[in-house]
């Protein structure tokens, strides 16, 4: 939930930017176009970036959780049997 919330943010960061920057550049529509679309990559990058480290921690923190919660059954268990 809180993923979804941080990259609608850093969409509409990214948006909001694009559209000030056109408002005011000092430089002809071609570039502006041509550094837009540069930029759009970039942040596409970024976020595909910042997607993957957010699943691989989730993972890693799933495996840990899963661990832990082994840890303890298992000692439950062995406190039963005693």
């Amino acid at each position: 939930m809180r993923c979804g919330g941080f990259l609608g943010g850093l969409l509409v960061g990214a948006l909001v930017g694009a559209a000030l920057g056109l408002l005011f550049a000092p430089e002809p529509g071609e570039e502006i176009r041509q550094r837009i679309k540069e930029r759009a990559g970039d942040y596409k990058d970024r976020v595909a970036d910042a997607g993957s480290d957010l699943i691989e921690r989730s993972k890693t923190a799933l495996r840990e959780g899963k661990d832990k919660i082994a840890g303890a059954v298992r000692r439950g268990g062995a406190a039963e049997e005693a």
